[in-house]
């Protein structure tokens, strides 16, 4: 590439009235030392293409160096734009601010709210178990004077009672024991029952008179030693109930 500002004899930082009067000297000084006119006009075309492309290029930096001053309708516009933009982005934080601030407000009033009305349960709750705990103590209280009554009320019962639950544990052992022998009398009364009618009755088909007291001691010794053991045990079994029920109240 040419090096235009070599051949006009300037610097690259000159100026547009610098180039101009370098341009003049070169062509002025080319024409006294070209004679030959073809030749005259190639130095001439070559001084002209410098100076138009250094001249061009002035005019370049200054549109540039004058775009900052200068501004484009549409830039501006697109920058009002973003300024409102910017302006709207701000408005719409403020709100929000805005309404975070009521949200806040109101939920700080709604939990003083709630709050007042816990400790409202709360005391409401706490009375009622104060009250529970005075009436159990009271029912407490109560029932213990009452059993206290009933104890002083009990006292010569019981003092009563004792010899009575005394002759009774004495009578179930009794009963306990007779119980065991009258499993071997009832055994011995039943065969002798039955040995004592068959021999009457034998006695009878060999041509004696029929005693009829004989067969009802016989028949009613064979029912009573059949029965016997039962009966006993029913009623030691009753008198142990009866027993455990004294006891109960004594001790």
């Amino acid at each position: 590439m040419t090096d235009y500002y070599k051949l006009l004899g300037v610097e690259e930082n000159a100026s547009k009235e610098e180039i101009r009067e370098a341009y003049e000297k070169q062509v002025e000084k080319i024409k006294k030392e070209v004679v030959n006119e073809k030749r005259l006009n190639q130095f001439l075309k070559i001084f002209d293409e410098a100076y138009e492309a250094l001249n061009n290029l002035e005019e370049n930096k200054l549109k540039d160096q004058n775009a900052t001053l200068i501004r484009n309708p549409q830039e501006v516009e697109r920058e009002l734009e973003d300024d409102n933009s910017s302006n709207n982005y701000l408005n719409t934080n403020n709100s929000k601010r805005k309404r975070r601030s009521a949200n806040r407000k109101k939920d700080d009033f709604i939990e003083k709210g709630s709050s007042k009305n816990k400790d409202k349960k709360n005391k409401l709750n706490d009375k009622r178990e104060e009250k529970g705990r005075k009436q159990k103590a009271v029912k407490k209280k109560t029932k213990s004077n009452i059993n206290t009554v009933l104890q002083l009320i009990m006292l010569p019962i019981k003092i009563i009672l004792l010899p009575i639950i005394a002759i009774l544990s004495v009578i179930i052992l009794l009963l306990q024991i007779i119980n065991i022998i009258s499993w071997i009398v009832t055994k011995v009364l039943i065969v002798g029952s039955i040995s004592l009618g068959a021999i009457h009755l034998y006695q009878v088909k060999l041509g004696q008179p029929m005693n009829y007291n004989i067969l009802i001691l016989s028949s009613s010794v064979l029912v009573a030693s059949f029965f016997l053991p039962y009966i006993l045990k029913f009623v030691l079994k009753v008198l142990k109930s009866l027993n455990d029920i004294l006891k109960g109240i004594v001790f």
